[in-house]
């Protein structure tokens, strides 16, 4: 159990973390191209071990060398030195390599952890099997595990829904350059987290991919491509920026935050105009992005696009006095847990209310009622370091699981005792 101190120092400034989804894809680009790809500044969470180790288990030589990554890409036809690879919780791992374990010589099983295996995948293995792959369920239909067999893609159209996640899309594009024809994947509704698809898509362009859509739903791809192995700086990453941002805007202090781009297709940079709608003020200068709390006011987004950034949104709404509404959030179920479920839990237990209507989250700010609560974070390491952040305002905040924020941001509570009041 974390125990977080109330206070904040007025002036902050940190070097944010790299980038989880550009992470992820770059090890996987890095594995399917041909020659040696080094990735520079890499976040090295679990879900990027998990996804190390089952590249490795595929046949990918992967070298872990202080503040890079150095991968022998196999030139997109692996050779697996292992039956089986466990993804841990990494939901990324699973969506990917349920189609690029297709490239593989032989049948190889997909499975995870207990979390990750309640989490669906019955889309993305019907998209593997409309381009010619062979994939099916081991135990339970539409979810893991896994098991691959070696039959790669042939290529051809395939159609999906996007309304959980646009995983499924980057996983398919990704492998599909691959197949021995042309690709056309059609997603048949409103694709959600289009930006993640973004990132996908510029960093197969990255190496050497070529992929063209229009407006996520008719996806090309050529097929009989060939990845180039290159190097990767991996730029820092706007979701582990949020909740220092949310420490500025519900403490009204000033936080520096260096490295961020202020031209990247992350989806999550968006947490700068909310921050904004919020009532602070958020400018980049030399310092990098600096962010000042000046009062809250409510808040009305889609978050569609953003679910990442619904947990520490929600905590902030919390302390704005009157009604936000966080719209377009029901793709959140199907996240590391119920995050709709365990963001209620949370600020219930704080002390404000909150209803869900419809496909919206309405929450009830009122700073005057909020107070600290034991948080449960459903071992998600969302939960756990936007529910961090309110402690900095309030008495006997603590978080029940600290250790889960090592998915995404394994140096968090290091990083987040710079906001703490020091004794003096």
């Amino acid at each position: 159990m974390i125990e977080i101190r109330r206070g904040i120092r007025a002036d902050v400034a940190l070097a944010v973390p790299p980038s989880k989804a550009h992470t992820l894809r770059a090890l996987v680009l890095g594995a399917l191209a041909e020659g040696t790809t080094r990735v520079r500044n890499p976040l090295l969470g679990e879900d990027q071990i998990h996804l190390i180790e089952c590249l490795r288990g595929l046949g990918v030589a992967v070298r872990v060398d202080g503040n890079a990554v150095g991968i022998d890409g196999c030139g997109g036809a692996f050779e697996p030195a292992a039956d089986s690879l466990d993804c841990g919780e990494s939901g990324v791992a699973m969506n990917f390599l349920a189609s690029l374990a297709c490239l593989s010589s032989r049948p190889v099983t997909l499975t995870g952890k207990e979390g990750l295996l309640r989490r669906p995948v019955a889309e993305i293995v019907s998209g593997v099997r409309q381009l010619g792959g062979d994939v099916s369920f081991v135990s339970a239909d539409g979810y893991p595990p896994l098991l691959a067999r070696p039959s790669g893609l042939a290529g051809g159209l395939a159609r999906m829904s996007g309304s959980k996640t646009s995983q499924y899309f980057s996983s398919l594009a990704v492998a599909a350059a691959l197949a021995k024809a042309d690709s056309l994947v059609v997603c048949t509704d409103d694709m959600a987290e289009k930006p993640y698809f973004d990132i996908t898509v510029e960093m197969m362009r990255r190496f050497g991919g070529t992929i063209s859509g229009g407006e996520y739903r008719e996806i090309a791809i050529p097929g009989r491509q060939r990845y180039r192995a290159t190097d990767v700086d991996v730029e820092s990453d706007y979701s582990s920026a949020s909740y220092f941002i949310a420490a500025a805007a519900i403490m009204k202090s000033r936080v520096a935050l260096s490295g961020l781009s202020r031209d990247s297709v992350q989806g999550d940079r968006k947490i700068v105009d909310y921050a904004r709608a919020m009532g602070c003020k958020a400018e980049f200068s030399e310092e990098g992005l600096v962010v000042t709390g000046c009062g809250m006011t409510p808040v009305d987004e889609s978050f569609r696009d953003t679910p990442d950034l619904v947990p520490t949104v929600a905590v902030m709404a919390a302390f704005a006095p009157g009604e936000s509404r966080i719209r377009d959030v029901a793709h959140l179920k199907f996240k590391e847990c119920d995050r709709v479920g365990a963001i209620r839990e949370g600020l219930s237990n704080m002390g404000i209310g909150t209803r869900v209507e419809g496909e919206d989250l309405v929450i009830e700010g009122d700073p005057s009622r909020v107070r600290g609560a034991a948080i449960a974070s459903h071992n998600d390491h969302r939960i756990a370091m936007s529910f961090a952040v309110a402690g900095l305002a309030l008495d006997g905040q603590t978080i029940d699981d600290g250790d889960c924020v090592r998915k995404s941001f394994p140096d968090f509570w290091k990083a987040f005792s710079a906001f703490e009041a020091r004794e003096s």
